[in-house]
């Protein structure tokens, strides 16, 4: 299973797409535009190389996301597949971003201004950040140029996919027959041979058990086990235990009130009545009469979300009611923008005129300016006055942690004494039941490391996300043992019996079906075999009152002669076994559009995406690629 999630998820030009965003192929694959000298070349690709460096940041992040994904280590053989589509992967994309740069493919400088002003990482209260945009990149292991490149690079390769799959055309013919094929019924009878109806009746001798428990482990044995000690340390938990005094709280706003301070905002909720600038008296008197009753309903307690649902249906495009979040100056029309902010919290408008029309508004918060106070954000103060300190305290602790654990590797106790927390011990637990801080990926595979075990000795420190840091110690392990035989003994005998039922179930259902194809009548057959037909009649593709397997046996069966049955069988789950009997094929007499547009829409993007791969593949087998497997 895990095998093949590796494939499908390294497939393909949007392998990335496990973060969704256009900038994922830096996240995920670590790619970096730092100088890197003479390191070690990975690969070459028609001349341009890949360094050592890079391929290790894909790998370990890819795996990372991995691991977390399964909450589990990879095995060996999924560690060197994994290693070999990073590669794989690494080498595609540089051969797709040398193919749109050889097609002339150009992205101007406005396009990537604008692609990462929206990106959402990029951007705080009030749209795009510079300094969040410069951290975002630092912590990705570029420079903005370097970053811009490769965004540069990957959206002239979007470019060129689009190039290819906006060309891809589908028939209305090719969509109106494979509609007709999924929306085609059936007309079926099947009987399901249920295992459960013979296992209370099959005897299972002592011989075949112990045999059975002779050949076999899997799922007699206990799973092998840890029980470790460990030291942890964290920014969340040292923040915990931080005093903070008023004086410490507002010398710490006063050091850092640009973190605080922001320009006054408005919370503010409008209900728009469109009106002509020169709409005539009786128009305008109108208007306002209806404006002002919906005024009178709020200002007696209805709110506008109200007001939204029952006299805003999309019927009456002259009301309109928006709920605005925080807005700064200048976003409202000029004069609904002055009176707004000329106004208390929660204080409603009297219903103004303006080129627009009439508006109605209410200030629902205000945030900013004068509401830059200490009081109003004392509870963030303090949350990040703590964190600031716990940061300090951490980075101290940590360095200590680290180096005391290394120079006392058999013991946890000089570092937890000298830095002063607490040595944890864990219960038990397996790779498959490990959960909390024994499942992070890193941890699992500390805790079951074969020469931690072997030796005792502390972990290298662990580092996790957050500022947090684990450091373990095996205390007993317990290695995977078979049970006894007595206390598996009632489980062997289900395994056989189940087997047993199941085997004899799909020889009765064979002996069925030979006797059908013969031509055999089916109610002759029903008595014969003791046992009844079910009907389903004009059953779809998806008809939920049929079990799925039932259903796909029935649609790969052929068409059936005139008055004549065409027949299958199957195994349904691990144990029972179905016969069906096909009676007839129907097919609508009319198709929707909009079904036939679904089609169509399915088969244009089946076509895209084949399209696509193919012109990649053809550009891999074109490029003249060497891998340098004694630097991996």
């Amino acid at each position: 299973m895990l095998m093949q999630k590796i494939r499908s998820w390294t497939s393909g030009w949007v392998a990335g797409a496990i973060l969704g965003v256009v900038i994922i192929t830096f996240a995920v694959w670590g790619i970096n535009f730092a100088d890197q000298g003479s390191e070690p070349i990975v690969a070459t690709v028609n001349g341009k190389d890949i360094k050592l460096r890079q391929y290790q940041q894909a790998y370990n992040n890819f795996r990372e996301q991995m691991q977390k994904y399964t909450g589990k280590s990879l095995a060996p053989g999924e560690e060197e597949l994994l290693k070999k589509q990073t590669l794989d992967k690494l080498i595609q994309d540089e051969i797709v971003n040398q193919a749109s740069i050889d097609h002339g493919l150009q992205i101007s400088n406005a396009t990537i201004r604008k692609t990462i002003r929206n990106i959402e990482v990029f951007n705080g209260e009030n749209g795009f950040d510079p300094s969040a945009y410069e951290i975002g990149v630092m912590q990705l292991g570029m420079t903005p140029a370097g970053f811009e490149q490769q965004l540069r690079l990957e959206l002239m390769a979007n470019q060129m996919q689009g190039a290819v799959t906006n060309s891809t055309f589908v028939s209305e013919r090719e969509a109106v027959w494979l509609t007709r094929i999924t929306k085609q019924t059936r007309d079926l009878s099947y009987v399901t041979l249920s295992a459960d109806e013979l296992k209370d009746s099959i005897e299972i001798s002592d011989d075949a058990i112990e045999e059975y428990y002779d050949k076999t482990s899997r799922g007699l044995s206990e799973p092998e086990q840890v029980k470790v000690a460990y030291l942890e340390l964290s920014v969340e938990k040292l923040a915990e235990e931080i005093e903070a005094t008023e004086e410490d709280l507002l010398a710490y706003y006063d050091n850092n009130k640009d973190k605080y301070d922001v320009k006054e905002q408005r919370k503010v909720n409008v209900i728009d009545f469109k009106l002509s600038p020169e709409a005539e008296d009786i128009e305008v008197e109108l208007a306002n009469s209806k404006a002002e009753k919906i005024r009178a309903l709020i200002a007696s307690g209805v709110t506008f979300t109200d007001i939204a649902e029952k006299h805003d249906d999309g019927s009456k495009p002259d009301m309109l009611v928006s709920e605005h979040g925080y807005l700064a100056r200048g976003v409202l029309p000029k004069e609904v923008d002055e009176e707004v902010f000329s106004m208390n919290e929660g204080e409603l408008s009297e219903v103004k005129r303006t080129d627009r029309g009439l508006h109605i508004f209410r200030v629902e918060g205000i945030k900013g300016g004068a509401k830059n106070t200490y009081e109003n954000v004392k509870e963030k103060v303090e949350k990040d006055y703590k964190n600031s300190e716990a940061e300090y305290k951490y980075f101290d602790l940590a360095d200590k942690l680290v180096t005391l654990t290394y120079e006392h590797a058999d013991s946890l106790d000089v570092a937890a004494e000298e830095i002063a927390i607490q040595i944890q011990e864990s219960n038990y637990f397996s790779r498959n039941n490990a959960t909390d801080l024994f499942a992070e990926p890193k941890v699992l595979a500390a805790s079951f490391d074969k020469e931690a075990i072997k030796s005792g000795q502390n972990s290298e420190a662990i580092e996790l996300n957050n500022n947090h840091l684990v450091v373990l110690q095996v205390l007993e392990h317990l290695s995977a043992e078979k049970k006894p035989l007595e206390a598996v003994k009632e489980q062997i005998t289900q395994i056989l019996r189940s087997e047993q039922a199941s085997k004899m179930q799909q020889e009765k259902g064979q002996k069925i079906l030979e006797q059908l194809k013969q031509g055999s009548d089916l109610s002759q057959v029903a008595e014969s075999f003791e046992f009844e037909w079910t009907q389903a009649d004009a059953v779809t593709r998806d008809d939920v009152s049929v079990n799925r397997k039932i259903l796909r046996t029935a649609f790969k069966l052929g068409k059936p002669a005139e008055n004549s049955f065409t027949f299958g069988g199957a195994e349904i789950g691990n144990e029972d076994y179905v016969v069906v009997a096909v009676s007839r094929i129907g097919y609508p007499d009319t198709l929707l559009d909009e079904d036939i547009d679904k089609t169509k829409a399915m088969l244009l993007q089946s076509k895209s995406s084949d399209e696509w791969s193919s012109m990649v593949d053809e550009l891999v087998d074109k490029a003249s690629t060497s891998i340098n497997s004694s630097n991996l």
